[in-house]
């Protein structure tokens, strides 16, 4: 049974929710410039979308479908307001790691809504296939931006957790290239999905969980645990999507 798309309905009501709570744009921890016009119109439909779209993915598969294009196109708009950025840091890593986590959500969502039609579908396999190219070079950018900032990712890493949080800092920057180069190469391309899944739930388990519970009412700790179940729930997705070619090959 394909749950991931009901795993990002359920993110993607978390995300909406606390964006809607602390009245922010619902960009993670990168909200668009404020200068752009109506921005907070803009914000409060991103946030009901998310909300709407969450809850559709988790009913039928014609509304599902619909719940998973709306939260796609939404995730692509988020891209979109970043891209003035993009375009002056793109020799900053840390720029395309932004650019990346929005375009891997949008790309769960594709992979997500790729599984909602009725038998073969070429098309909706044909859209899976490039979702997941997509996906394996974000994760690749997440993968160098741990290298890049090493010792910011370290101290994310909780200290008691042995051997040290460099090493974890380097083993999970190790992991999301070798799962973002299984995927594009297609070598045991759904464990690498399955691995990286499971990383991501560890890492808002020990990271972002316990942050939050410890400080709810800071933004940064909702909006970083809510980015991190959007992610976790994309790689199921993709996991899903490569299990389900693998059943059609």
């Amino acid at each position: 049974m394909m749950i991931g798309r009901r795993v990002y309905g359920l993110a993607g009501i978390l995300m909406g929710a606390a964006e809607l709570a602390f009245c922010n744009f619902a960009a993670m921890a990168h909200p668009a410039p404020g200068h752009f016009p109506t921005m907070e119109y803009l914000g409060l439909f991103s946030d009901l979308v998310l909300i709407a779209g969450g809850i559709a993915m988790s009913l039928g598969r014609r509304i599902a479908g619909i719940g998973a294009i709306a939260l796609a196109a939404l995730f692509v708009l988020m891209l979109a307001l970043q891209f003035p950025a993009i375009l002056k840091g793109w020799t900053i890593s840390v720029t395309w790691e932004e650019a990346a986590e929005p375009t891997a959500m949008a790309v769960g969502a594709l992979c997500a809504w790729s599984l909602l039609g009725e038998g073969d579908d070429a098309g909706r396999a044909q859209v899976a296939r490039i979702a997941r190219i997509v996906f394996g070079l974000c994760l690749i950018a997440f993968g160098i931006s741990h290298f890049a900032y090493l010792k910011y990712t370290a101290t994310l890493v909780p200290a008691w957790l042995p051997p040290s949080q460099i090493f974890w800092a380097r083993a999970t920057g190790v992991v999301h290239i070798a799962a973002g180069l299984a995927i594009l190469s297609g070598v045991q391309a759904r464990l690498g999905a399955v691995l990286l899944t499971a990383m991501f739930v560890t890492f808002g388990l020990l990271v972002w969980l316990p942050a939050t519970i410890h400080d709810p009412h800071r933004y940064s700790n909702w909006s970083e645990t809510t980015t991190t179940w959007l992610l976790v729930a994309a790689a199921w997705c993709v996991a899903d999507s490569l299990a389900n070619g693998s059943r059609r090959g």
